[in-house]
């Protein structure tokens, strides 16, 4: 159909309007990156503070935010200019540290600019240095990362090393918080250490989670005085008040299986570091209630504050543990002012006599080194379990100190004291070490094997007086081996001969000691050889020479003894082997040692005159099995014990049990 001229003009005009629409005018897009140059005052850093980061940043078309970086970490941002962020820098830093700050624009374009900062903190403090372990005197717990917080506050993070160790250099005077951690193993908070001039060493438990999908925080907790009133910095006389409850906030995993608290002394340890003058305050919540868990008022008394504070009042320190179901600790460290009335009557004292320190190694870790549970077995790995036992007598009852000091040295001249007492007397004073009526017992991380310690104990009243210097050195792991009669072995002899080896050289040990069980299991009768007291012992000692057992090396001594002191032989009919003619001029060879193999023979005719049962099963055990170290400048007194099994802690010179044990089966053939 034929359009009308009036049609025909409107329709041109229609697509000239069309036309018009489709070809706008539009702004080319936005492909400029802004310009951003960095720079952080001051630059190099000497002190601990601020660095304040500024980023000049430009756009035509305006910067809608700056990022800032500290190496790959993202540490800020800042949306408006100016574009600035304030971090806290201190000793943790110290090196070339590299920021950047990344500038973006509404488009989305961005471009970053970086500026080095020297970090070259020094302060007038102790280093601050620790150990991480898995028990508290277990295994050092190696790759575990410690985040050093201040206020709150990350400062920066640390590594342990093989042996557990970390270092914390030129951090400046104040209190200071650590926190543990390690895939698999449970969290670990210390709060509350004070670095200063005299920075103490610290260590913190991190043992395996007991689940560990699980969280590893820790129980946050809230204390005060009893009455809800702070305690930090609070004044006590002669007794202590206090309330723990955690804090609603907390991440830990209820129920907490148990509180402890201990004034001066490593909390959750009492079983280790306590005296017959030393006591700790303990709480088991009810293990069904997971929620807030509150102690209530608390009052300590007696030997809490024993040796600690004076007349007028001295700064101390409470230290309270909390262990939660999946064994991650929390530690608080709280200083307050103490008051001890009983300062105020400490009369001139004289000095401690007898002071003996003797170091224990254990093959295995024991419920009295926890506060929550039995061990695993060989819950204590290579290397671990070490703690020195210190006794010593005071009998000048008519002075009685009001506290004992515990000074150790690894040099043998510079000591530092490690623990404090409440002071007391007694006539009493026994020539066995193991039952004097003072002790503390030094559970540091700072033991070690093979090296040399030296304590001594100084009576403190009016005064303070040290006894005698006396050392010790911790020994290895002792393992002995049994080699016949073979387990599951049989055809076995009716009087067999029962040979073991054992590690005492390699350790650094003078001699081992040993009691044999020997079982038939169908009668469950049987003998323990030589006796049924665990401290009835076989004594084997290679030659280790006038500094050590006094057997010439290359030589050896077999011999009998029992009771709750370890000493020479006492009769010659005691004496199984002699080689060397120390106590008898002839061997009388009724047990044989190979110094090369490092075993020992032991007929069992030499013990008992009556042959085994023939055709019949019989168990034979390590009943009693551990090495010890002589120390020949103290009287030959016993310096050293390396534990593998102790059956009794009743009896004398071990006073821990340590259920490990060897049990091997054999049947005995025809007559």
């Amino acid at each position: 159909m034929a359009l009308k001229p009036s049609s025909i003009g409107t329709a041109l005009l229609l697509g000239t309007l069309l036309i018009g629409c489709g070809s706008t005018n539009t702004t080319p897009s936005d492909t400029t990156a802004p310009t951003v140059t960095l720079t952080a005052t001051p630059n190099p850093v000497t002190a601990d503070g601020t660095l304040t980061l500024k980023a000049d940043a430009k756009d035509e078309n305006g910067v809608t935010r700056v990022e800032f970086f500290e190496g790959t970490t993202k540490v800020g941002e800042d949306t408006s200019s100016p574009f600035e962020f304030t971090t806290t820098v201190n000793a943790l830093n110290n090196g070339k540290r590299t920021y950047t700050a990344t500038a973006y624009d509404a488009a989305g374009n961005k471009a970053s600019g970086s500026t080095d900062v020297t970090v070259a903190i020094t302060a007038n403090t102790a280093p601050l240095r620790g150990t991480v372990v898995d028990q508290n005197i277990g295994a050092p717990v190696a790759g575990s990362t410690i985040t050093v917080l201040r206020e709150g506050k990350a400062l920066g993070t640390v590594t342990t090393g093989a042996d557990g160790t970390f270092t914390l250099s030129g951090l400046s005077a104040g209190t200071y918080d650590l926190r543990a951690r390690k895939t698999g193993m449970a969290g670990s908070d210390l709060y509350g250490v004070v670095v200063g001039t005299e920075t103490p060493s610290v260590s913190l438990v991190q043992r395996p989670a007991f689940e560990t999908s699980a969280t590893t925080n820790p129980a946050t907790l809230v204390i005060t005085r009893a009455d809800g009133s702070p305690i930090a910095g609070a004044t006590f006389t002669d007794k202590i008040d206090f309330r723990i409850k955690t804090a609603p906030t907390s991440d830990h995993v209820g129920p907490i299986r148990i509180m402890y608290a201990q004034l001066g002394r490593t909390p959750g340890s009492g079983g280790v570091t306590g005296s017959t003058t030393a006591s700790n305050w303990n709480y088991s919540p009810p293990q069904d209630q997971t929620g807030v868990i509150d102690t209530d008022k608390v009052t300590t008394s007696g030997n809490f504050t024993a040796g600690f504070g004076s007349a007028t009042g001295e700064r101390v320190y409470l230290e309270i543990m909390t262990v939660d179901y999946n064994y991650n600790y929390s530690r608080y460290v709280v200083p307050i002012n103490l008051i001890n009335t009983g300062a105020a009557a400490a009369p001139t004292v004289t000095a401690p006599t007898r002071v003996a320190a003797t170091a224990f190694t254990l093959k295995q870790e024991g419920s009295w080194t926890t506060p929550y549970d039995a061990p695993t077995p060989d819950a204590a790995p290579n290397g671990s379990g070490v703690f020195v036992d210190v006794r010593w007598c005071y009998t000048n009852v008519a002075a009685t100190p009001f506290a004992f000091d515990i000074e150790r040295s690894s040099d043998g001249t510079t000591f530092q004291k490690i623990g404090t007492v409440g002071g007391a007397a007694t006539t009493s004073c026994s020539t066995n070490q193991a039952t004097r009526p003072y002790n503390f017992r030094d559970t540091s991380s700072d033991l070690s094997v093979g090296k040399t310690f030296t304590y001594r104990v100084k009576a403190r009243g009016a005064n303070s007086v040290a006894g005698n210097d006396s050392r010790t050195t911790p020994l290895a792991q002792f393992t002995p081996t049994f080699q016949g009669p073979a387990d599951e072995s049989t055809g076995v002899s009716l009087t067999p001969t029962f040979v073991l080896g054992h590690n005492q050289t390699a350790i650094g040990a003078d001699g081992a000691a040993f009691n044999l069980r020997l079982r038939d299991l169908m009668t469950l009768g049987g003998y323990n050889l030589p006796g049924t007291a665990s401290n009835a012992l076989i004594r084997v000692e290679e030659g280790t020479g006038s500094g050590g057992n006094g057997v010439t090396p290359g030589q050896s001594l077999v011999f009998t003894s029992t009771g709750p002191v370890l000493g020479a032989p006492t009769t010659a009919a005691s004496i199984l082997a002699d080689t060397g003619g120390r106590y008898l001029p002839s061997n009388p060879g009724r047990a044989s040692v190979d110094t090369a193999a490092h075993t020992v023979s032991l007929p069992l005719n030499s013990f008992v005159t009556t042959p085994l049962q023939p055709l019949r099963p019989y168990k034979w055990e390590m009943y009693s099995g551990f090495a010890y170290r002589y120390a020949p400048d103290e009287g030959n007194r016993i310096s050293a014990y390396s534990v593998f099994t102790w059956p009794s802690a009743q009896e004398a010179p071990i006073n821990q049990t340590r259920p490990v044990n060897l049990n091997w089966d054999f049947i005995t053939g025809e007559k």
